[in-house]
């Protein structure tokens, strides 16, 4: 069966790509009001992307919550009032030791560190 390409007739189509470059296994949780994309574990430099049509609305919100051993982050992937960011449909996310980067170009062109990992307290 072949697959299916996602058309958006009214709206712009968005791809949103996260890559684990660390070390070891990356565990990350995406959803946004009305998608659950659930839990997914990341080898090295795999990715887990996904496609969506933005809304009519103009208010289309999707996050992420990456967890790396006593590391998380928890940010916006896409939004739509910075969806400019996303240059040709393209966000790209990528995981490293010292923090997520991110490309509006998808492959990338140039990579931006826009986030520090946060330690998790466990007490």
């Amino acid at each position: 069966m072949a697959e299916m390409k996602l058309r958006c007739p009214i709206t712009d189509k968005y791809e949103v790509r996260v890559v684990n470059n660390l070390p070891n296994t990356l565990r990350l949780h995406c959803a946004s009001g009305d998608d659950e994309l659930g839990f997914h574990n990341l080898y090295v430099n795999k990715d887990f992307h996904w496609e969506f049509c933005e809304s009519y609305l103009g208010n289309t919100l999707f996050f992420c919550h990456l967890f790396w051993g006593s590391k998380d982050i928890a940010f916006d992937v896409f939004k739509s009032k910075k969806k400019r960011r996303c240059r040709r449909g393209a966000c790209y996310y990528a995981a490293k030791p010292d923090g997520i980067y991110f490309s509006g170009y998808y492959p990338p062109r140039t990579l931006e560190k826009i986030y520090d990992w946060k330690t998790s307290h466990v007490e």
